[in-house]
């Protein structure tokens, strides 16, 4: 203990190779929970089309799957019930069950670590609402040749697309 003047000061030796962590570095060593993804391929099977939607934050005609995540609170969702809810809130879909799973698509960052799982569903002949909570984003109805073309940069929704259906024919 030092002292100056009336106050003592506790003054504690941290050796030299000790790293202190801090609360805020210590959350970010935690792991992480890995993100649950949900795309669905929605097929008209009277006209082998594929529904796609545009994207409200680009105004280059970018068209996308119907996507989201599943939600973590205040328990987990199960893949195919987000998948539901996806397509009734972006899209305007009303469906009772998923026709199919394509398949699950594992994301990795540049160290191998797996960051997300891709949840990629098809469902044929849904019920399209009139009206629906994200009916700022426009419905397309497009062929498989559109669909990939327009899914290039899209790396788990193009791997779907050539998974689906439409293209297993």
């Amino acid at each position: 203990m030092t002292t100056a003047g009336s106050t003592r000061i506790a003054v504690s030796s941290v050796p030299e190779n000790h790293t202190i962590i801090t609360p805020q570095e210590e959350e970010k060593k935690k792991k992480k929970v890995i993100r649950q993804a949900i795309g669905v391929i929605v097929i008209d099977t009277n006209t082998n089309k594929i529904l796609m939607l545009s994207n409200p934050k680009k105004e280059d005609g970018a068209l996308r799957l119907p996507r989201g995540d599943c939600l973590t609170d205040p328990a987990p969702e199960h893949p195919e019930k987000a998948a539901m809810r996806i397509l009734l809130e972006k899209a305007g879909v009303s469906v009772n069950y998923m026709t199919r799973r394509i398949g699950t698509y594992t994301e990795a960052n540049k160290k191998g670590k797996i960051t997300a799982h891709h949840w990629m569903f098809e469902v044929h002949n849904p019920t399209l609402l009139d009206t629906w909570p994200e009916s700022d984003r426009e419905r397309v109805w497009v062929n498989i040749t559109e669909a990939l073309a327009a899914t290039e940069d899209r790396r788990m929704s193009h791997l779907a697309l050539n998974n689906s259906s439409l293209v297993l024919k």
